[in-house]
């Protein structure tokens, strides 16, 4: 007899990764895992997000897991930014533009002649930030876009997948709260904001909570795969909020980070916080599940080690991740640090080894060459920025935080993990590198009834994934180093706030 299963798709920027689980009434296991790269398709000069290969990715692993079991649902989460727009008959009217594209090149400027940043984010809780779904959309107002003069539907890329693979169109709360179209409570669209950008009110539909069956997968998605009639729950659709789910025992004496292609680092708070102070550190609010608030940032995360390796694969094709961290720590005496905030990292470049230098270049610093010397100031310089940003959001909230949940691919490399322990100056709690999967998972537990409410699903997921502590033992050269970064205004000066 076939087991039953529950199947999670994690769409992230730079890779796929799909889960099939079982759930025994106690315990959630991983019976099988799937994963593609997921990287953006170049046309014309421009990036756009690779939906063909998505759905396709989509399709091949639930046939996959289908040979050795039956599905009781399946659900997907995504990245926080991308979208798409159906015209009047349902159909998608282009391929979305990746986020990075460097179309939005300028946007912002063009935005301050209708709002400053302080008037944008006291309306919407969110740091104005260029590569959010809002400044896309006006480039495609001020491009006289197709999606504008043709669009009917606006829906974000969970929202859109799931509409690809069942016919069924709704938008999920988490995913909208994050692409800077909600007002600051995470309640409604900002229609205000919408009106004086010149983007139709009417391409916006009704918000639905996470945790509900939204239609089933369709006889022509399923192209002769034993698929067909699959339920697809409406998950927590943004990647971070589904890996929140998962992460072991957050409490307002945590803080948390998601490590992925963006650091997402964050605490969850009662209400939305929104003040001169959460403005100038370039904090944003993300509603979640239940009612739930996070304060949180993102910023470029393994996006920047991943442009370097594609670049270094140029000269070492079997280059892999392994490698370039055995490489890393085996650098003892690193003195360059790289603000991760700079803008300059958020988007696509085609050699990111070469902007690292420049920004050395810049500040005065020594320039890092090769493998080893940049992916250690990378992950150095990862571990000082979070530890500066757990400043920053101590005093904002009032706070004393005592311990760090680290979750995602990142909890892998244990390097970095020490690292953060060490520069943060408390515990590391390392949760499960697949939590966006697992909270995924979750949710498809509570639609189905095995569980009924939040306290249900921490206790299935701290029986599912045990976490590595990792304790600080050497905090007196992080202290001095970002004292050093800070006098040079390097972090938290003119560059983290440009535009």
């Amino acid at each position: 007899m076939k087991e039953s299963l529950y199947a999670a798709a994690d769409i992230g920027a730079t890779g796929i990764k799909m889960a099939a689980a079982v759930y025994d009434g106690r315990k959630l296991r991983i019976r099988d895992t799937y994963s593609e790269p997921n990287l953006p398709k170049v046309k014309d000069g421009h990036e756009f997000a690779d939906i063909g290969h998505m759905l396709k990715t989509i399709r091949d692993g639930l046939g996959w897991f289908g040979e050795n079991g039956r599905f009781v649902s399946m659900g997907i989460d995504t990245y926080g930014n991308g979208y798409g727009i159906l015209d009047a008959e349902g159909k998608l009217i282009q391929e979305p533009y990746h986020y990075r594209d460097r179309r939005i090149d300028g946007i912002m400027a063009q935005v301050h002649r209708c709002f400053t940043d302080w008037q944008l984010y006291e309306q919407m809780g969110n740091y104005p930030v260029k590569t959010r779904a809002l400044f896309h959309l006006y480039r495609d107002v001020l491009d006289r876009s197709p999606n504008i003069m043709k669009g009917v539907r606006f829906l974000p890329l969970s929202s859109l997948l799931e509409y690809l693979i069942t016919g069924q169109a709704s938008i999920e709360r988490t995913i909208a709260s994050v692409l800077y179209l909600l007002e600051r409570d995470g309640q409604q669209w900002n229609y205000e904001v919408f009106r004086k950008l010149g983007i139709p009110e009417t391409l916006f539909g009704s918000l639905s909570e996470p945790g509900i069956v939204n239609g089933s997968i369709t006889p022509s998605f399923a192209s002769g795969a034993a698929i067909t009639g699959v339920p697809v729950v409406s998950v927590a659709g943004h990647d971070t909020e589904s890996a929140l789910i998962a992460a072991p025992g957050l409490d307002k004496t945590k803080v948390f980070v998601s490590l992925g292609t963006s650091f997402i680092f964050g605490a969850r708070v009662a209400a939305p916080v929104v003040n001169q102070e959460s403005f100038n550190d370039r904090f944003k609010n993300m509603r979640g599940v239940w009612g739930t608030y996070s304060l949180c940032k993102d910023f470029p995360g393994f996006w920047i080690l991943e442009r370097c390796m594609e670049r270094w694969r140029k000269q070492v094709p079997q280059l892999d991740y392994e490698a370039v961290c055995a490489a890393a720590e085996h650098v003892k005496d690193n003195q360059t640090f790289i603000d991760i905030g700079d803008d300059r990292f958020r988007v696509s470049g085609s050699n990111l080894p070469e902007t690292i230098r420049e920004y050395c270049l810049e500040t005065g610093q020594k320039c890092v060459e090769g493998i080893g010397d940049t992916s250690r100031c990378l992950f150095e310089s990862y571990a000082l920025y979070l530890k500066w940003n757990i400043k920053r959001l101590s005093r904002i909230t009032g706070e004393t935080y005592r311990e760090l949940v680290a979750v995602n691919g990142g909890v892998r490399n244990r390097l970095l993990m020490q690292m953060f322990a060490d520069a943060a100056g408390i515990p590391v709690v390392a949760g499960s590198p697949l939590a966006s999967v697992g909270g995924n998972l979750l949710m498809q537990l509570y639609a189905s009834g095995e569980a009924n409410n939040k306290e249900e699903l921490e206790q299935i997921a701290s029986a599912a994934w045990e976490p590595v502590v990792y304790e600080c033992s050497h905090a007196g050269r992080w202290e001095e180093c970002l004292q050093y970064l800070e006098h040079r205004n390097l972090f938290g000066g003119k560059k983290d706030r440009a535009k």
